[in-house]
């Protein structure tokens, strides 16, 4: 059993991930830094475009929230098995 990135045994059966290490947190806080910031921008282009600010920025951003929390959950779950 190697234990570097799920390669698998020779039998086909998959190994575990090896522990992230800072990096791999640090690509999730981007990842969500950009989900974020993203949905932020297209509410923030919707309002503009509809002249309904904030109501459009705020439903963007929290839907990057949402996002970035559903990312990093499958992402987490990737070490945990």
């Amino acid at each position: 059993m190697t234990g570097q990135g799920g390669r698998g045994e020779p039998g086909g059966r998959p190994t575990r991930p090896a522990y992230p290490g800072p990096m791999a947190y640090a690509g999730i806080g981007m990842m969500n830094a950009v989900l974020l910031l993203a949905g932020g921008a297209l509410g923030w282009l919707a309002d503009t475009a509809l002249g309904t600010l904030p109501a459009l920025l705020l439903v963007g951003m929290l839907a990057g929230l949402t996002l970035g929390v559903v990312a990093t959950r499958a992402e987490l779950r990737r070490y945990r098995r």
